[in-house]
């Protein structure tokens, strides 16, 4: 690739350097270095050997490092709570490796579990990108507000924390973020139209430039394969239609909407039987009781690798994300940059991807009936998704690493 500049030099500071949120800002930082931008990559915990990304110092820095989102949870834990919510108290010395750095701008990401305090945040002496990769940054500490309005005012009485009581944790980390971010140079990007009005219709950012740009991807790497070569690799059917759905924790976590896709699927099986359709699930080994979703289920567990990833999508006749929430919806797009078309509710991330009844089908929120409709369209040819061809040229177009790190270098050019 052939170097675009380097007269911009961005730090990009996120928790961890793998996982979810991680993959999506590595994803940035490697398009930024591959177009010539001297960018660097900060994490308070850091797992792969990429000399470009600097994690904590030394065996104490490192042990701390495992330690501190568990003990920055402990306020939160007074309400119940363990994970999904952010306090963001704990002392760090991120500035200090800022100023060491030395960048031009500091470009956020989720930076939450004890990877930079609130006040940390307010002390950053530049210009500042904050990509938001869910609500947190914007509300009291929740990652999803979960249709609650109280972001748009100070936050309190939060329904997460259920304590009945405006002066809760929310509203103290709500007052904590206006008190200490009120002066920043900060421009917030978010992956999606939806996450943009939820930021625009916040009272901590309402009044931030706020830009659309949407997370990358290596589209070489993210491209059809051929679907028998998958199949054998995950021992999958040869002669079934394959349903893909991907969560962690399929029943456990309420935003992924596994229950939804459990309702959908299970009236589908009124339509096809266990002999045309199987599920198939990564992310979760199924644990010892897997819910019953209407057709047999495969487990494939966590897949670490990108090859793999795009193997069982083009596997897939079909994937489908039935979140009631996602910022952005990655394996939405990881899917449709496969040809794999993608079945979603017609809401949040999912809804800028996914061009209805040509790469997927859009379902009415949250309709399980509508979803199941969706699903059988795809499964029975009715939807004429285009396949490979469109789906791949769509990502190309629209999500490719080099042209969103580009978008990224002219925003911070502009910034700067």
């Amino acid at each position: 690739m052939t170097s675009q500049s380097t007269d911009v030099r961005p730090l990009l500071i996120n928790t961890s350097d793998t996982g979810g949120s991680a993959t999506a800002t590595r994803r940035i930082h490697e398009g930024l270095r591959e177009i010539g931008v001297d960018s660097r990559m900060l994490v308070q915990q850091k797992d792969t050997d990429d000399p470009t990304i600097e994690g904590p110092e030394g065996t104490v820095g490192q042990a701390w490092s495992l330690a501190r989102p568990h003990v920055d949870m402990l306020p939160a834990r007074v309400y119940g709570r363990s994970d999904k919510f952010a306090v963001n108290w704990l002392p760090e010395r991120m500035n200090e490796r800022i100023e060491e750095i030395d960048p031009d701008v500091v470009h956020l990401n989720w930076v939450w579990r004890g990877a930079m305090s609130i006040r940390s945040i307010g002390q950053i002496d530049r210009p500042i990108v904050w990509r938001l990769p869910d609500m947190t940054a914007m509300t009291g500490g929740c990652n999803y507000a979960d249709g609650c309005e109280k972001f748009h005012d100070r936050c309190g009485d939060c329904p997460q924390l259920q304590r009945s009581h405006e002066r809760d944790l929310s509203r103290l980390n709500w007052h904590r973020k206006r008190r200490h971010w009120e002066e920043l140079d900060l421009t917030i990007v978010a992956p999606s139209t939806w996450l943009a009005e939820q930021a625009e219709q916040s009272s901590l950012f309402g009044d931030c430039r706020i830009e659309v740009i949407p997370n990358c991807l290596d589209t070489e790497l993210y491209s059809p394969r051929d679907p028998e070569l998958g199949r054998e690799l995950f021992d999958l059917p040869e002669d079934k239609r394959l349903v893909l759905f991907g969560a962690v924790d399929p029943m456990g976590d309420h935003r992924k909407g596994a229950d939804l896709l459990q309702g959908a699927l299970q009236e589908l099986a009124d339509d096809w039987d266990g002999e045309e359709v199987e599920l198939v699930i990564f992310g979760s080994d199924g644990g010892e009781n897997p819910p019953d979703f209407g057709f047999p289920a495969t487990y494939v567990g966590y897949l670490h690798d990108d090859q793999s990833l795009a193997m069982l999508y083009s596997a897939a006749d079909v994937m489908v994300v039935p979140s009631r929430y996602e910022g952005f919806g990655q394996t939405v797009f990881e899917a449709l940059s496969c040809g794999t078309p993608v079945v979603a509710f017609d809401a949040t991330g999912p809804a800028d991807q996914i061009e209805h009844s040509e790469s997927g089908y859009l379902a009415q929120p949250y309709s399980t009936t509508d979803l199941a409709d969706g699903i059988n369209q795809i499964l029975d040819g009715t939807v004429a998704a285009q396949g490979d061809e469109a789906s791949e040229g769509a990502a190309a177009s629209q999500f490719n690493q080099y042209r969103i790190a580009s978008r990224y270098y002219e925003l911070y050019s502009d910034i700067l």
